[in-house]
């Protein structure tokens, strides 16, 4: 068996001093004199050049075997590589804000109108295609009177469903005070505009958009439509609520934009090592096992999701906060923290659109297997049946670390140790998926590895699900248990290093 070459352990390769060595010794053997002798030799400093080409041709060879896999490739052959599990890199993308639009019916918002935050630096938003305000896809809708009259009926259908009312008095008010009380719709809330004479009708779900339809004593003054802008940058940028509020350039009839919903993050393109993260995840996506192929789908197909994890319970009992009950003693739903019915699966998705996240869960999971959650999405099937997805959000459990380390004397400390400890505690929770806890002794090496001068590192933690907790005074926890419904979180602020001793 060769020492050198392709090996059953892998490539073992001659290195500069090997082949010199053997050059040295061939030609001594063969010319009878020690060629070794003079360092200077016009001899030594050819061979010297010649074995170093040759060194760096096994190194070439080294370099192109360890090209053709995910684990050890880079650049453009890791994209090569992980093309043969069906998996490519993910591009930069733009993120996108649901923006409520509001201006006179049937305005059409041309390709490339554009809005921007009220923030420093101003954040630039625009659309690719041309969108509609429309009394057919509102969200809030303010409207009036067209004619007024004690022998019309003023109708409003909102989703199919009709509300109407009839006057017995020509008085704007009454009528619209009258129109308001007949729309029992728990979903919508009715309102009366006294001031300007204004009926408004709004959307419980600030995200959902459904349908208007009038009679024809009635018209609209305006209609809020909700109309997805992508942000002119690529890279996760994060907006406030309420704060993209300026129209730079679009139609005339557009008179008030508003970011009011959530976001889908968009992303810088993935690195390598994020790359091969992501291909162990993705792969499942021809997988026989449900639940790693409903993850692996939507990591795969939605943009803005952070994480995945999926849990199932395949037997014939409830479950119940780790207990299983017998179906023929349970007469109603149990009560508990987590409970999935018989043959059901929950997902609990961070970040991502609810509906696309909801086609990929429908679309992955077997037939007869119920769905859990308190998000809730409803879907058109094949023959145009209702079918209704459930899955979870997780909650955020806000984590604070204290880095006390102890100095190791016959080491410098880097002038940047701070953020070296940071990224790696960063890395790490950000690898961490809904239902993992938090265990720092899981990446003390790491810690270790990525900054030289510490002789012993003491992790404490403070967790919180309250976002608005400030930097606590105290770390009482050494790990934190997250549940199946909770995810952990942190930020560079959130992540303290001091010097011990």
């Amino acid at each position: 068996m060769a020492d050198y070459g392709l090996t059953p352990q892998g490539p073992n390769i001659k290195r500069l001093d090997v082949i010199l060595e053997e050059m040295h010794s061939g030609l001594s053997e063969k010319w009878g004199v020690n060629t070794r002798q003079n360092p200077e030799s016009l001899l030594n400093h050819l061979l010297t050049n010649v074995a170093d080409a040759i060194a760096d041709l096994w190194e070439f060879g080294e370099a192109v075997y360890f090209s053709q896999y995910p684990a050890t490739a880079e650049g453009r052959s890791l994209d090569n590589a992980a093309q043969y599990g069906g998996s490519t890199r993910e591009a930069a993308a733009k993120s996108y804000y649901p923006i409520h639009c509001t201006g006179k019916d049937g305005t059409k918002l041309a390709a490339g109108t554009r809005i921007s935050s009220a923030t420093n630096p101003t954040t630039y938003l625009s659309i690719t295609d041309t969108r509609e305000i429309s009394r057919t896809s509102f969200n809030r809708a303010c409207i009036k009177i067209a004619s007024l009259g004690t022998e019309s009926v003023y109708t409003v259908a909102i989703n199919g469903a009709v509300f109407s009312y009839s006057p017995t008095a020509a008085d704007t008010l009454t009528v619209l005070k009258g129109i308001a009380a007949a729309i029992t719709d728990e979903k919508f809330t009715a309102s009366v505009d006294e001031t300007n004479e204004f009926l408004n009708i709004e959307a419980a779900d600030i995200a959902s958009n459904n349908v208007l339809i009038l009679s024809e004593n009635l018209t609209t003054e305006t209609v809020t439509s909700i109309i997805t802008f992508g942000t002119e940058e690529n890279g996760d940028i994060l907006i406030p609520g309420g704060v993209i509020t300026n129209i730079v350039n679009a139609d005339a009839g557009l008179l008030a934009v508003e970011n009011l919903c959530g976001y889908i993050a968009g992303r810088d393109e993935e690195t390598d090592v994020e790359f091969r993260q992501s291909y162990a995840d993705k792969i499942f996506n021809r997988s026989s096992n449900m639940l790693e192929s409903i993850r692996s789908a939507i990591l795969l197909n939605v943009q803005g999701v952070r994480s995945v994890a999926p849990y199932e319970n395949a037997t014939h009992q409830w479950y119940v906060d780790g207990t299983y009950l017998d179906v023929k003693d349970v007469t109603e739903t149990p009560a508990g923290d987590i409970v999935r019915p018989p043959h059901s699966v929950e997902i609990v998705v961070d970040g991502g659109d609810s509906k696309e996240i909801a086609q990929q869960i429908l679309a992955n999971k077997a037939g007869g297997i119920n769905t859990v959650g308190e998000t809730v999405v409803v879907l058109p099937g094949e023959y145009d049946e209702e079918i209704t997805i459930r899955f979870n959000r997780p909650t955020t459990i806000y984590t604070w670390f204290r880095l006390g380390i102890t100095l190791n004397r016959s080491e410098a400390l880097p002038p940047n140790y701070v953020d070296l400890l940071r990224e790696v505690v960063l890395e790490n929770m950000d690898a961490l998926d809904a239902g993992k806890d938090v265990v720092p002794q899981q990446f003390m090496s790491q810690l270790y590895k990525a900054c030289s001068g510490i002789s012993y590192i003491d992790i404490q933690l403070y967790a919180s699900a309250d976002a608005s907790d400030e930097k606590p005074s105290k770390y009482p926890d050494r790990s934190k248990n997250i549940t199946a419904r909770q995810r952990a979180y942190t930020k560079e602020e959130m992540i303290e290093v001091e010097i011990d001793g």
